[in-house]
């Protein structure tokens, strides 16, 4: 038997195995726990993890190119119709719309607007001048008018708009997901996702200090557990593959295979692996 004809065999074992046979539950946890407790291979990886991030982070810094030019046609044609396609979920926008942050920023534009309006507008100019005095009382008479109605105006704005920022909050949420302005928002998402194909790379690279957030975070990821209930989605992934095998998975081809089989023979005829050769897969001819 060649080691070819052992890859085969190995390959047509393994597409009968179920998933759980292989490698049960218990022990992908117990496996899961002992790479996460083990403090040599994280202190020897942790290097290895910053020369790489640092190596890819400056590949991003140093690139020029716009991003429609990293991809083909028809990817990007793809990024562009799953931006115009994006379906905003209702609760998450609600849930950003109405937090606080949200409604003090519309308040202030709101009171903003109203107060410029209120400039730009001489609601009292026109009155005043009608009255049957001299100009320099007119003067006075507008000065002290527009601090009054200024003064008296600013509170009843912010008492009005404490009030109505949530309404409006809630009539924008409503217009965004409003099946009659999908049309207007989906163009206005494929315009901000070519604006985004259109800057450079490093444009939409983070400041240091967020880079070194992302990077802490994701080895924090690796070294701890991502979720607090890990073990139960792990069950849950179990179950949902119980009736599986590895062959619904696996994807091999006869290159694939016939890697497997050079890798191998390659091993035995190595120092370490020719004590290993067993008797039955004598050497290949070349």
């Amino acid at each position: 038997m060649s080691t070819r004809d052992a890859i085969d065999a190995l390959d047509a074992w393994l597409r009968e195995q179920r998933i759980d046979g292989l490698l049960p539950r218990e022990q992908a946890e117990s496996l899961l726990a002992a790479w996460r407790d083990d403090e040599a291979f994280w202190a020897r990886f942790r290097p290895r993890f910053e020369q790489a991030w640092a190596k890819a982070e400056q590949t991003w810094i140093d690139e020029e190119r716009p991003l429609e030019q990293l991809l083909s046609p028809e990817a990007k044609a793809r990024v562009l119709d799953a931006a115009a396609a994006f379906e905003p979920d209702a609760e998450a926008l609600s849930a950003f719309m109405r937090s606080p942050a949200v409604e003090e920023t519309l308040g202030d534009v709101l009171y903003n607007g109203i107060t410029e309006f209120l400039k730009r507008v001489d609601l009292l100019g026109g009155f005043i001048d009608k009255l049957p005095v001299l100009g320099g009382i007119q003067r006075r008479v507008r000065a002290a008018f527009k601090d009054e109605v200024e003064g008296r105006l600013e509170g009843q704005i912010k008492s009005f708009l404490g009030g109505f920022s949530g309404r409006a909050t809630d009539r924008m949420i409503q217009r965004v997901l409003s099946p009659e302005n999908r049309e207007g928002f989906q163009d206005a998402q494929r315009r901000l996702a070519e604006h985004m194909l259109q800057r450079p790379l490093k444009s939409l690279i983070p400041d240091a200090a967020a880079r070194e957030r992302a990077r802490e975070t994701v080895w924090e990821g690796l070294r701890k557990a991502a979720l607090q209930n890990e073990g139960e989605l792990l069950e849950r992934l179990y179950e949902a593959q119980e009736q599986t095998t590895v062959g619904d998975w696996l994807w091999s081809s006869d290159e694939v295979r016939q890697l497997g089989a050079d890798l191998l023979e390659r091993f035995f005829s190595s120092e370490q692996g020719a004590a290993f050769r067993p008797e039955a897969c004598p050497p290949q001819q070349a």
